[in-house]
């Protein structure tokens, strides 16, 4: 029997750091890998315990329910609105949020357009004005149409 477990929004920023590094171009460096940690460790609190559960539980989750780029992409921007309504998840939060996007896609040496794409797309949804990629607010905004949104939560086996 499974048992929901409420959506932390730890899960849901590992979720969105590990899709970004690795939808982009199929790969997940280990210097995008080692960056990830290095952030989450600090989102954590620097609890090494609760940062091991985060990513057992993120990527088990994963695995069952990600069967697409197309869904990972689409989960990860239906979690940027749960963040965004989260009331702890304040501006200067969001803002530190984007400056480790912004350094994940530069881990790996090579900060792709999609990356750059898919970071305006993100502080459009987070509503912070800062832009990395050479769209407009209209063109953004068209792309984020485009993406379905999905129910997102995190179930455990009883």
């Amino acid at each position: 029997m499974e048992e929901k477990i409420n959506l932390s929004p730890l899960h849901c920023i590992f979720f969105i750091y590990q899709s970004f590094a690795f939808a982009t171009d199929g790969k997940l460096s280990n210097e995008e890998k080692t960056v990830i940690s290095k952030f989450m460790y600090r989102w954590t609190g620097k609890k090494q315990d609760a940062l091991n559960q985060i990513i057992t539980e993120t990527l088990s989750w994963g695995q069952q329910h990600v069967k697409t780029t197309k869904d990972q992409v689409e989960i990860m921007m239906s979690m940027l609105t749960y963040l965004k309504k989260q009331p702890n998840f304040t501006l200067p939060q969001r803002e530190y949020f984007l400056m480790d996007i912004r350094n994940i896609a530069r881990s790996d040496g090579t900060f792709l357009d999609q990356q750059k794409n898919w970071h305006d797309m993100m502080a459009n949804l987070l509503e912070v004005e800062i832009r990395v990629s050479p769209q407009t607010h209209e063109q953004i905004q068209q792309s984020l149409n485009k993406i379905k949104k999905k129910k997102i939560g995190f179930r455990r086996s009883k």
